[in-house]
């Protein structure tokens, strides 16, 4: 049962592997400015999102309100929606 379940796992990841390489090929084409409409950016030859900070305080956000969302649309945000720099 390990090892069927090993070779799953190995499988899913080559697989998710050369997705991901489909997609970054498909987008290496794309300028900057439509890059950066979709979000995402160049760097050292990956592609990233343009805020990762934004990505990871909203699954954490998520995760605190999920029993509370009127609290949640009610309470300031602390990172800029625009930009994602920190409010004071």
């Amino acid at each position: 049962m390990a090892l069927l379940r090993t070779t799953r796992r190995l499988l899913r990841a080559v697989g998710a592997h050369y997705a991901n390489r489909r997609r970054d090929a498909s987008l290496r084409d794309c300028d900057p400015r439509m890059l950066k409409d979709i979000g995402l950016r160049w760097e050292r030859g990956k592609l990233v999102p343009l805020h990762p900070e934004r990505i990871a305080t909203g699954k954490s956000e998520v995760v605190a309100t999920s029993g509370a969302a009127s609290a949640a649309s009610e309470s300031p945000r602390t990172v800029c929606p625009r930009c994602g720099a920190s409010l004071a």
